[in-house]
């Protein structure tokens, strides 16, 4: 099975659990589903699940995981079904209860610095996922002022850039850009891709620098299903309608 088909597969099953259970963001994990089909799938980039750790800032994208850890055998797939119920595993955002996974997160901004003292402190290879508009938050420059001073190369930080938030467009709500110069301006390397490009995602997950590097990812929030694709409403909603459920399923098919 190609990677393409993988990634169908893996939001499929996300988009099934999170509309069975109503709970979560559904819209959130869509975006970063092709980053983790890379990382975890493609066995020519540098990631390495058996090894490495990877700590989702963007908490609430986490669950987008879930399915990929079936597949690579941490948890069962009946798990899946038991989303957010009291005799399953699998929380609204994933901690270190869940095998595969090292940190919960809730309040944006701490996951950066997590990753950051871990990856310091551990010298193990840790990837570090945030939320576009999690960039509003002042600890993560905070973070990375201390990732470029001590020069932490093992930290990969991977910014799911869908350019949308809980209120709508990212550029309206509180301008982000120029973000590649900002994040050059404090020490990294800076690496922009189409985050829904495997070519592109193997290159960067691939690529050693002296410097701490930073990959913005161009992602679609809702990516798979036509009608929650760049519409900020969704990132709270999860469709119910018999209606709404058969066009996601047909087209995640």
């Amino acid at each position: 099975m190609g990677l393409e088909q993988i990634a169908k597969s893996v939001r499929k099953r996300i988009f099934e659990f999170k509309t069975k259970s109503g709970k979560g963001h559904l819209a959130s994990c869509l975006s970063t589903v092709d980053i983790l089909v890379s990382m975890y799938y493609d066995g020519e980039t540098s990631f390495n699940h058996n090894e490495d750790i990877v700590i989702y800032s963007k908490g609430h994208g986490s669950p987008t995981v879930y399915p990929i850890l079936v597949d690579k055998g941490y948890i069962k797939e009946e798990e899946l079904e038991k989303y957010c119920q009291p005799d399953g595993m699998l929380r609204l955002h994933a901690d270190h209860s869940i095998p595969g996974c090292y940190f919960v997160g809730g309040s944006l901004g701490n996951g950066i610095g997590y990753a950051a003292g871990l990856a310091y402190g551990s010298g193990k290879n840790v990837y570090a996922i945030l939320g576009d508009a999690e960039l509003y938050e002042g600890s993560v420059w905070e973070s990375l002022m201390f990732i470029a001073h001590h020069q932490i190369n093992n930290l990969h930080i991977i910014v799911d850039r869908n350019k949308m938030g809980i209120l709508g467009k990212t550029e309206e709500l509180l301008r982000l850009e120029p973000l590649k110069e900002k994040f050059e301006s404090f020490g990294f390397d800076v690496c922009e891709i189409d985050g829904h490009n495997f070519e592109e995602l193997r290159a960067a997950l691939s690529m050693k620098d002296d410097k701490p590097r930073v990959i913005l990812a161009d992602t679609i929030k809702g990516k798979g299903v036509s009608y929650m694709e760049d519409v900020w409403q969704y990132h709270t909603i999860i469709p119910k309608e018999k209606e709404l459920l058969d066009i996601a399923m047909k087209e995640l098919e």
